[in-house]
């Protein structure tokens, strides 16, 4: 009942405020959070794990962390904000209860392939699944909660296979607000993007090693 409570309210805070108003306009979010001194670090990460449990796009923070906060301390917000988040998330659905959220997701083609997944390959299928965009980030955490992985490991696995992504998109956001759009800056992007492009090969490699069954790779 608890629990029930917590999230109605979290709509409630969402539609009243119009936090999700605020979360997908760029400038508006960049504004408040440099008008907030040092309020901002814990206003910025609230609205990150907001953001995430609610299923509202995250990615647009980790872009604000960069420009706001710089490379570094922008990638170590979103860090903490984004393993907070995925806990959080995690921790709702064990709370929640299979058999209430089975009536909810138990028949999505996510659940069902992640719920196989792990129960095959165990963390393997998690680092995998977070290292290779195969379903969105922000469903992933509730899907987990679900299934026998216990909390600790997929904190930690969470935490390390989300710092690559968090931190080229942080660093890529910091260059292009001070230095604009420049050769250099295109440079960085390309090889940015080179970057995620072999993270993503090397783990499907890792997978073919392991003999881990994807679930794009299950439908050839």
């Amino acid at each position: 009942m608890l629990i029930v409570a917590v999230i109605y309210a979290l709509y409630l805070l969402i539609h009243h405020f119009g936090l999700l108003d605020l979360v997908t306009h760029f400038r508006h979010l960049q504004h408040l959070i440099l008008q907030s001194g040092t309020l901002g670090y814990g206003l910025y990460i609230a609205l990150f794990i907001v953001a995430t449990v609610c299923l509202m796009p995250g990615s647009i923070l980790v872009l604000v962390g960069g420009i706001v906060f710089g490379p570094w301390v922008g990638t170590l917000l979103s860090l903490v904000a984004a393993t907070l988040a995925s806990a959080l998330s995690f921790l709702l659905a064990r709370l929640l209860g299979r058999t209430l959220l089975l009536n909810y997701v138990g028949h999505t083609a996510t659940f069902q392939a992640i719920e196989r997944g792990i129960a095959r390959n165990g963390v393997d299928f998690l680092i995998l699944t977070r290292l290779i965009p195969l379903f969105p980030y922000n469903i992933q955490n509730y899907a987990y909660g679900l299934t026998a992985i216990p909390f600790w490991p997929y904190t930690l696995i969470s935490a390390l296979t989300t710092l690559p992504g968090i931190f080229i998109y942080t660093f890529m956001a910091s260059t292009l607000a001070v230095d604009g759009i420049t050769l250099f800056f295109v440079l960085k992007l390309s090889l940015a993007g080179l970057a995620l492009f072999a993270l993503v090969q090397a783990a499907k490699w890792y997978a073919r090693r392991k003999r881990v069954e994807l679930p794009q790779e299950s439908h050839q």
